[in-house]
């Protein structure tokens, strides 16, 4: 069945058979505005999702999921300037601030801590694939319906501010480092086409988008302090 959603201020149609990802991207359905592009998976694209998959055991809806998003992300980063980061995101004073790591570092703890501390002054955009956006020279951050595990995120947009490289530490540590230091780090989080054209498109569009952004190295324990440390150098600074 053909639904129509807004993504990213994107409105395109898709005909989603599976339940699993009608549920998932509902909060994005839209009926009163032109879809710009449809997406159309079939049985082959899900078949290629299951064979990347490590695990190959999950449902049909999932990969069903899973391909949408893969489409998408091409036809956007094409036509709209976007692409999608690996990273959990949080708005503090309408600025984005992104947490990148390798699974199991503890971005979601990180995340907590800030949500612990700081209360509402912290809303979650996406905890796990937001949409990175330039529009008229400026990178926003946007919500979509791909947010993890635990499902955390809103359709929101939020001007980029600053992209944290997290890794674990007993000491709490923050320090800005410069782009030359972490263009191939950043190419390990994001959706890397095959097609020459559209590669060289990401590449331009993060070099744009870490010149844009404060990036900080930031080493942390698990404890409250973490979170202070690293608002006190990006927010109050």
């Amino acid at each position: 069945m053909i639904f129509r959603y807004k993504i990213a201020d994107i409105v395109f149609d898709a005909d989603i058979r599976y339940k699993y990802t009608y549920n998932i991207m509902k909060d994005y359905l839209v009926d009163d505005e032109p879809a710009r592009f449809s997406v159309v998976i079939d049985d082959k694209d899900i078949a290629a999702e299951r064979a990347l998959s490590p695990y190959h055991h999950e449902s049909d809806g999932m990969y069903e999921s899973t391909a949408v998003y893969r489409k998408f992300i091409y036809e956007i980063m094409d036509k709209y300037d976007a692409f999608f980061f690996h990273c959990s995101s949080i708005a503090v004073e309408n600025k984005a601030i992104m947490f990148t790591a390798q699974s199991g570092t503890g971005k979601s703890t990180h995340r907590n801590l800030w949500i612990k501390n700081f209360g509402d002054r912290v809303t979650v955009i996406n905890d796990d694939k937001p949409v990175i956006r330039k529009i008229d020279g400026k990178f926003y951050v946007y919500g979509t319906p791909w947010r993890g595990k635990e499902s955390m995120g809103n359709n929101i947009r939020v001007p980029a501010e600053a992209l944290c490289f997290l890794s674990r530490s007993e000491k709490n540590y923050i320090g800005e480092i410069s782009t030359s230091e972490i263009i191939a780090r950043t190419l390990n989080q994001t959706v890397r086409p095959k097609d020459e054209s559209l590669m060289i498109k990401l590449l331009d569009l993060l070099d744009g988008f870490l010149k844009q952004v404060k990036c900080y190295d930031l080493r942390v324990n698990m404890e409250d302090e973490a979170a202070i440390v690293a608002y006190n150098k990006i927010v109050k600074e």
